[in-house]
């Protein structure tokens, strides 16, 4: 009982329940003097219960290594990569996270990012009677290792915590204190917000979805996240002197959509009468996308199992991914990884695909060969530039190191549905003088698997395993070349695996330029271009010509008899979002 005053005076008092650790139903008692007698109303929740899954892309999700792993790599935490770190400094050490990766040797990056000694950071929490303990040991611990969602989370309504009007009194807020209930911290953490990248695009992303989802109807009509006032309409929406203007009824394809009709108030109003929880999944993007579908396949499955379990509905799913998260969620419908399009107790409603790789990217290519940095001035900002590139390599022997060693990320390489003759040479006048790959050809073959003399290779030998980690243990060329093959093969067979409901959407930006061919342009630096009588000598076939140095930055030499040759890598020069080309992303979606 409390003594706070004015606790009731508005009258009647509306609540909502909650959605707890656990996927529990929650609803709060505040207690008032037993002289109070106005009547409090709850709204019952609905019992339908449909989760909205995200899987972030490549790099997305936070890891963790081995303890024989981080005594080898002499470091003071087990943090393999957790990206909302990256800028953090550490006062212990004097180095931020960061700048560990900054300053990291190639062998460092390849033993941090062994898809063998690491797994996915989760949040773990103590039980006691089957319900969430926020005071226990296991919970304690998660809590201060998933501070990228911070303790001071704010509310979002109505699943995710309730901003109270009597929050600002004292006692009241005291007494809300110590009730042992999950913060909004908390239950974002259970929900696998804290797997993932949480600052800017993701984290944004989690809680508007989540407060827009679960918001669309109330008192029985359109809620207002639904509208926007002029200023924040979209283009080609009707001015009307600054009242709320609808965002519904709106043509799509006056903000880029090509297939779709436009959204009703009776469309909502259809949907409304449900919970859509926001979760995401964070997963091992080291490991093969094939392996890590069948663990996301199973969480899901338990997940779906724990909504039922605490009296709610629920036997439906919907996927959003970003980047390489669409391959995997394609390998979650697919029969050979994780089964999900016929499962018989969870049904995935559709897909939301943004920027997938849809059959890899050229970038893949590029950044493996000749690392992640675009421009010589590392303060630019960017995803390729700045700290950024310094973290995951600048050059090829500092990003070979990692990618050479991690399946995933070789499944970004582009796959057959990608299309021939990407990868070029052209001389000084820009005349193409050779391509890959080219008729019956694959790219395993004519460019993944070629051997080292060959100059338009993709793997230099000698950068593979930095590490010296053994053969057993996946290390050396030859395992290389074998996670090569698969990665290939795991293409192909979810080359033509898209859910029948699938959105996708993509970035066409020639202000974030892409790889959609890789173009090396030839310059004679020794011998001649005409005989002694004036004649032009041809180019011998690319295909011949001797490499002779990699400075593992883009540029090469090689030699053609008596011309010696410079191969510049020319610059990205599609549409696109920096890793994916626009022609070749949603355009591939069947």
């Amino acid at each position: 009982m409390s003594n706070a005053k004015n606790l009731n005076e508005h009258g009647n008092h509306e609540g909502e329940f909650t959605l707890g650790v656990g996927g529990w139903a929650e609803y709060t008692v505040h207690m008032t003097e037993t002289t109070d007698t106005i009547r409090h109303d709850v709204v019952v929740p609905p019992d339908k219960v449909i989760p909205v899954i995200f899987l972030p892309g490549v790099m997305g999700s936070n890891l963790r290594m081995s303890k024989a792993r981080q005594a080898r790599l002499e470091r003071n935490d087990n943090r393999a990569w957790r990206p909302d770190d990256i800028g953090k400094t550490d006062v212990v050490r004097g180095e931020g996270f960061g700048g560990w990766f900054k300053n990291a040797s190639p062998a460092q990056r390849q033993l941090d990012f062994d898809p063998n000694e690491t797994e996915v950071e989760y949040y773990h929490y103590t039980e006691s009677k089957g319900r969430f303990d926020p005071q226990g040991a296991e919970t304690i611990a998660s809590d201060a290792r998933h501070q990228n969602v911070p303790d001071g989370l704010a509310p979002i309504p109505p699943l995710m915590g309730h901003v109270f009007s009597f929050a600002a009194d004292p006692q009241a807020d005291a007494l809300n204190k110590q009730r042992k209930f999950a913060t909004v911290a908390q239950v974002a953490r259970w929900r696998g917000w804290s797997e993932v990248l949480f600052a800017g695009a993701y984290g944004a992303m989690l809680k508007t979805t989540e407060r827009y989802l679960n918001n669309i109807v109330r008192k029985g009509v359109i809620g207002p996240l639904w509208k926007a006032r002029p200023h924040d309409a979209l283009p080609g929406a009707a001015r009307d002197g600054g009242e709320l203007t609808d965002l519904l009824l709106q043509d799509p394809q006056k903000f880029g959509a090509l297939f779709a009709a436009p959204l009703s108030a009776s469309d909502l109003k259809q949907v409304a009468p449900c919970w859509y929880p926001v979760h995401a999944m964070g997963y091992n993007f080291i490991k093969s996308n094939g392996k890590s579908a069948v663990a996301i396949a199973d969480r899901i499955r338990g997940l779906v199992k724990g909504y039922q379990k605490r009296g709610l509905k629920c036997d439906e799913v919907i996927i959003v991914t970003h980047s390489m998260g669409g391959l995997l969620a394609r390998a979650l419908i697919h029969p050979q990884y994780g089964n999900l399009l016929n499962d018989k107790d969870v049904k995935v409603l559709g897909m939301y695909h943004n920027v997938m790789p849809t059959m890899g990217a050229a970038s893949a290519y590029k950044r493996m060969r000749f690392g992640f940095r675009e421009n010589d001035n590392l303060t630019l900002p960017g995803y390729v530039d700045g700290l950024t590139a310094q973290v995951l390599g600048v050059d090829g022997p500092n990003a070979t190191a990692i990618l050479a060693n991690a399946p995933a990320p070789l499944e970004m390489m582009p796959g057959r549905a990608y299309g021939r003759e990407w990868l070029k040479v052209t001389d000084s006048w820009g005349k193409v003088l050779w391509s890959w790959p080219r008729g019956t050809d694959t790219a395993l073959d004519s460019i993944y698997l070629q051997p080292p003399n060959a100059w338009w290779r993709l793997i230099n030998p000698d950068w593979v395993n930095p590490g010296d980690v053994s053969e057993e243990k996946g290390g050396g060329l030859k395992n290389v070349r074998q996670r090569l093959k698969m990665a290939s093969e795991f293409l192909q067979s979810i080359e033509s695996t898209f859910h029948p409901i699938t959105y996708a959407s993509y970035c066409a930006s020639p202000d974030q330029a892409s790889y959609g061919e890789i173009v090396f342009k030839a310059t004679l630096t020794g011998g001649s271009e005409v005989d002694r009588n004036g004649k032009f000598i041809p180019w011998a076939s690319p295909e011949t010509w001797e490499l002779l140095s990699d400075d593992g930055k883009g540029k090469l030499t090689a030699k053609a008899g008596a011309r010696v040759m410079t191969l510049q890598l020319q610059p990205a020069a599609e549409a696109g979002d920096q890793t994916v080309p626009s022609r070749r992303s949603a355009s591939l979606i069947k």
